[in-house]
């Protein structure tokens, strides 16, 4: 007993003498110095500076990276700044990290580390843009007085070259050199545990050597970096009696909103039961036809594919010959269509005259045309994918025609929406408008108000929610006219009737004698490929043959069943015209060289933690 109790007092003695000792050991960071070079496989080496400034005596450090968003670590040496020789070192791995662990000795006194070593693939390469995506600062950390990273780049990136740093701090700089080959940023006062995260955007094809993943990113990584940006501190309350008004005002705008959806939004019953049309519902131009298969306005995505099909119904009335070609390339070779004007000319009698829409489209072409008589699909795309502002010429173009279709479609036939309907959404977005208006005031007051903080955070929930609801209204409490509804069902029966061989046999053999004019109609309903599947599989049932459009000529000027195939580009064309539809300039520069600071973040690789003892 007597042994239990001397046993404790020099324990206790042990740790006063002790614990002062210990908590007068301290340090921090006079500057950190990174340097990153992405090589053309995804590897990226490493090499930094770090500069201790230890009060208090040290005899080791270590450097915690997590394994995510990269495959490997490969950790080369440690370095003494001072002296140029190498440290003894230890590397440990975990399941989910990897540490460096180096020996020195020093006391009251600043010391730096050179240290070197490699990611394994971390770059990652999409189809429309390479990303560097890290965490140059880990997670948890001693305070750091200076900051300075650079990103040395495998190739030239003049085309697409943007940085953004995110960070708990104020904003620091970033330096692009004029080479577009290698970008600086630096920042200060960094506080202890402050992660600082990178993302680096590039063109991808400046990693050759990198397997590249088939999504497109780039966009979608703007939206992120934009609402990074965008986004504030929390805000306050304000009087107890406004925090509760507009919290009871947002639950009665979503409890609202289902009301106007059931007794407006509700898509009207339509008595229309058959399964297939086998011919189409109505003889309309294919401009027309991509106007009314959305519902919320006008789809770019049918309107791209309803201008392809607009210059092959003027092919079929007699205005344009197409002609499939073949351009040789370095490596194989690419197929498109040439397009020569006739010398038809526009009757006067207004059954045969083009409508406005088509006249707008074949006077495009004549413009696009580089000799007057002939024009292609390579030089269609070559003129839309020029930019103005911030939208590409086939983007602008379709937007405008696609709302001149949609104007005429209403006017000449019947309204395609619920007028009703129309206007109960209206006034549900208004009232939302003004809901979010009033709570944005109130907030910001709250802001400038003591005391006011948990009425400001009682309401700001509600703001994105009636803003979500708001936006959703537009959808969803459109609703087709029975008119509307009606047309929409029978022109989706016969895009099933042509799209499924089992429904297209039943078909009588004049289906062979027409098929020119179905294709239009397939291009713009998105299943000309599988028409033309189909039509082969017809043609070889009957042992017949399909009749020649005088409009087309095939390659080699035979056509067969193959040619079909070629035929085919079609898709493949409007799809390139979609894409070009829905161009954006990104980010908020004039330029493809950019970025900025903003907070938040924490999405990118590695992270982990640094310490010294």
């Amino acid at each position: 007993m007597k042994k239990l109790i001397l046993s404790f007092w020099i324990f206790i003695l042990v740790l006063f003498i002790v614990s002062p000792l210990a908590l007068s050991k301290s340090y921090f960071h006079p500057s950190i110095n990174q340097s990153f070079v992405l090589k053309e496989n995804g590897d990226v080496e490493v090499e930094e500076e770090r500069y201790f400034s230890f009060s208090g005596s040290f005899s080791w450090a270590q450097l915690t990276i997590l394994l995510r968003g990269v495959k490997d670590i490969d950790f080369s040496g440690v370095w003494s700044i001072e002296t140029g020789e190498p440290l003894p070192f230890q590397v440990e791995e975990e399941t989910h990290s990897k540490s460096l662990k180096w020996f020195y000795q020093a006391e009251d006194e600043i010391k730096g580390f050179r240290i070197k070593y490699t990611l394994r693939q971390v770059v990652k390469r999409y189809r429309d843009v390479a990303e560097f995506y890290w965490k140059v600062l880990e997670d948890e950390h001693a305070e750091v007085e200076d900051l300075r990273v650079s990103f040395t780049l495998p190739q030239a990136s003049p085309e697409l070259l943007k940085l953004f740093v995110h960070a708990e701090v104020e904003p620091g700089e970033i330096v692009f050199s004029p080479d577009y080959k290698r970008v600086d940023f630096y920042l200060s006062s960094i506080p202890s545990d402050t992660f600082v995260e990178a993302r680096l955007l590039l063109e991808p094809q400046i990693f050759p050597l990198l397997s590249p993943i088939a999504d497109n990113r780039y966009e979608e990584i703007l939206q992120e970096e934009e609402r990074l940006i965008s986004e504030g501190p929390q805000v306050s309350r304000w009087t107890i009696f406004l925090s509760f008004l507009l919290v009871g005002g947002g639950i009665l705008y979503i409890i609202l909103f289902f009301y106007y959806y059931f007794r407006y939004g509700k898509e009207p019953k339509v008595e229309y039961e058959r399964e297939y049309e086998q011919e189409p519902p109505r003889d309309i131009s294919p401009s027309l036809l991509g106007s009314i298969l959305s519902q919320q306005g006008v789809s770019t995505s049918a309107m791209s594919r309803a201008f392809l099909a607009t210059i092959l119904d003027l092919a079929r009335r007699g205005y344009l010959e197409v002609e499939e070609k073949e351009e040789k390339k370095f490596i194989g070779k690419k197929n498109y269509l040439n397009f020569t004007f006739t010398e038809k000319e526009v009757p006067e009698n207004k059954d045969d005259a083009l409508l406005p829409l088509e006249q707008e489209v074949l006077d495009l072409l004549h413009r696009i045309s580089k000799d007057g008589k002939n024009v292609s699909t390579l030089d269609i795309e070559e003129w839309g994918s020029e930019f103005r502002g911030d939208k590409s010429k086939f983007s602008s173009f379709i937007e405008q025609w696609g709302e001149k279709a949609r104007s005429f479609w209403e006017e000449h036939f019947f309204p395609l929406l619920d007028p009703l309907s129309e206007i109960k959404k209206t006034q549900f977005f208004v009232l939302g408008m003004i809901y979010i208006g009033i709570s944005i005031f109130y907030v910001f007051l709250a802001l400038t108000s003591e005391n006011s903080f948990w009425g400001a955070f009682l309401v700001i929930p509600f703001i994105p929610l009636v803003l979500l609801f708001a936006f959703l209204s537009q959808k969803s409490l459109s609703r087709w006219s029975r008119e509307g509804a009606l047309e929409f069902k029978r022109w989706q029966a016969f895009r099933r009737f042509i799209s499924d061989f089992s429904l297209m046999k039943e078909a009588p053999s004049l289906l062979l004698h027409i098929w020119d004019r179905y294709l239009v109609y397939a291009v713009v309903l998105g299943v000309a490929e599988e028409l033309l599947k189909n039509l082969k599989l017809y043609a070889q049932e009957r042992g017949e043959t399909l009749v020649v459009p005088t409009w087309y000529h095939p390659v080699g000027g035979t056509f067969t069943l193959a040619s079909l195939d070629g035929l085919s580009q079609l898709d493949n064309f409007s799809n390139r015209m979609e894409n070009l539809a829905h161009l954006r300039q990104a980010v908020s520069t004039s330029t493809s060289v950019g970025g900025g600071f903003s907070h938040g973040g924490g999405g990118g690789g590695g992270g982990g933690s640094s310490r010294a003892g």
